[in-house]
């Protein structure tokens, strides 16, 4: 058990020195490509026929671009939904030709029926459990959001007073972007295009709560910079601050149970070690005696 822990736990170190090492390598940016394949996936379709031998109801695509939406993954819903059932056949199928292989093994030619049959099981139970992943990963994208908001919040309330436009105002406050800084740049970008539609489009980029208040405010501000307006954000700030405190508790509380499990695990082991050949012992006594 020691000797798999410790392979197991050198693996994970040469996994990640290998990633680390393969982001330090200078990459040239594929800035065109990527914005065809965006493209792509989000105007990709699926026909009609296969929309329908699929199975695929409304209300299931209208769920899971809300989820894609708010994980901020620009891929049209029909398309992910029916590549991921095509996907789960295939995964079914190839668990089903590992388990035939593990009686006739010409099914696989020389492959190892254990491995290819474990892993498509791994796949089944993660495309058939996408909805809770894609829930973790719309919650932890929305705490980086609220984080942000908040910073760019409390900067833009220092500028209460000035004589700035409210576009030159949220210019300086780019530099505290980090996760949100491509949909708060095309914000910038397109303002003087529309004010009004690019923070519609900013909201809808984003698709989170605190992205749709946010907006609710810069478009308050923007009609009419008065002091009384940025009350609406000293709000705003106290709500994210807020959100921020619950998050940060709920880590507190996952921490601390992880390390009541981790502290449990020296007794289990006492246990194992000093008690339970005695009782083991006691019980062998006692049929014994029977």
């Amino acid at each position: 058990m020691i000797r798999i822990l410790s392979n197991g736990l050198l693996f994970l170190l040469c996994m990640t020195m290998a990633y680390h090492g393969l982001k330090l390598m200078p990459v040239r940016t594929k800035r065109w490509r990527s914005l065809a394949v965006k493209k792509v996936l989000q105007e990709t379709k699926l026909p009609s026929w296969l929309f329908v031998c699929l199975g695929l109801r409304q209300n299931k695509i209208e769920e899971k671009r809300q989820l894609l939406r708010g994980c901020g993954i620009g891929m049209n819903a029909s398309l992910y939904e029916g590549g991921r059932r095509i996907l789960m056949g295939g995964a079914l199928i190839l668990a089903a030709l590992g388990y035939a292989a593990l009686q006739y093994p010409i099914f696989i030619f020389h492959l190892q029926p254990v491995y290819l049959l474990i892993g498509a099981i791994c796949a089944s139970i993660f495309l058939f459990a996408d909805k809770k992943v894609l829930a973790s990963l719309k919650q932890k994208r929305a705490q980086r959001i609220i984080r942000e908001i908040y910073v760019i919040s409390h900067h833009l309330l220092y500028y209460k007073g000035s004589n700035l436009h409210l576009h030159a105002k949220l210019s300086l406050c780019a530099a505290q972007t980090r996760s949100i800084r491509t949909p708060y740049q095309l914000l910038l970008n397109e303002w003087y295009q529309g004010s009004e539609t690019a923070i519609i489009n900013f909201k809808a980029r984003l698709g989170t709560d605190e992205a749709v208040s946010f907006g609710e405010t810069l478009n308050a501000l923007r009609l009419n910079e008065h002091d009384s307006y940025y009350e609406l954000l000293k709000q705003r700030i106290q709500d994210y601050k807020d959100k921020i405190e619950l998050i940060r508790d709920s880590k507190k509380e996952t921490v601390s149970y992880l390390l009541f499990v981790l502290a449990g695990l020296p007794i289990l082991n006492t246990f194992r070690v000093f008690m339970y050949p005695w009782i083991a012992e006691g019980q062998r006594l006692f049929n014994t005696i029977n």
